[in-house]
């Protein structure tokens, strides 16, 4: 997947295109067609019920589709929180198990800043997440050897750690989860019907009226364009923030370490 400022331009022209082209497509029948004041009484109620019904689909999936980028924004900022809480819980423990549990933290922390940075390919990502996933093992053994040692602070230090390795299959879950195929082609369609049947109307009347239906186009393609582009927040210009792992402190460690979980190579 090409994750580039070119991929959000290509998917905003094409969208724009097709729906001047469907205006122009609907014009070009209803200038064939021999206007009849029966047909425009019966094509007002249609463009009436087609436009009612893609402002519903367009709402619906407009709300859908921010509702699942606040969701995944809000997992970064839960995720940044339990690496926080269980680094600083590390300290309950004994020397190298805490030491380690930090150490793990760290490198997580780089890793999983690295995973969401722009132009990663598939393949880089999914090495990331085998590592993110072998340093999860790492983590829960240094815990479990803490823990051992100090049988008090289980409870204190077990749950982060949980968190932690629970919110990185969250992530993953909620960064698959999209509008269905079905109906974003549905959603689509819609609004190339509305949109012929209003040049349809247009070419009736054999004049085109421009800036009715061009604006009209636009505005549906603008609302098309941004209800994908929230769905997919990692290729498109609406993008997650991910400043709540890049702004972590890890104050115990010297400045070259503490500096690399804000500027990850």
């Amino acid at each position: 997947m090409i994750e580039s400022i070119w991929l959000p331009v290509l998917v905003s022209l094409s969208i724009f295109v097709g729906a001047l082209g469907s205006v122009e497509v609907g014009y070009q029948f209803g200038r064939r067609t021999a206007p009849k004041e029966t047909d425009r009484a019966h094509l007002g109620a249609v463009q009436g019920a087609i436009l009612g019904l893609l402002g519903l689909l367009l709402g619906f999936s407009f709300a859908g589709s921010t509702q699942r980028f606040l969701e995944r924004q809000q997992l970064i900022v839960r995720e940044a929180n339990a690496i926080g809480t269980t680094y600083l819980r590390a300290e309950l423990l004994d020397g190298p198990a805490r030491d380690a549990i930090r150490s793990v933290l760290r490198e997580y922390t780089r890793v999983r800043i690295a995973a969401f940075r722009p132009g990663v390919t598939m393949d880089q990502k999914l090495d990331i997440i085998a590592r993110s996933e072998a340093l999860h093992n790492d983590l829960w053994r240094a815990a479990k050897e803490g823990v051992e040692a100090r049988p008090g602070m289980a409870v204190a230090v077990l749950p982060g750690v949980n968190e932690v390795i629970d919110l990185h299959t969250s992530r993953l879950a909620a960064g698959r989860r999209h509008l269905p195929m079905l109906i974003v082609g549905l959603l689509i369609g819609c609004a190339a019907l509305s949109l012929m049947t209003i040049g349809f109307g247009f070419g009736l009347s054999r004049r085109r009226h421009l800036g009715l239906s061009g604006t009209l186009a636009i505005v549906i393609a603008c609302a098309i364009w941004m209800t994908l582009d929230l769905d997919y927040p990692r290729i498109g210009l609406i993008r997650l923030d991910d400043s709540s792992l890049e702004e972590l402190k890890f104050p115990d460690v010297p400045g070259p370490a503490a500096d690399s979980t804000k500027n990850p190579a």
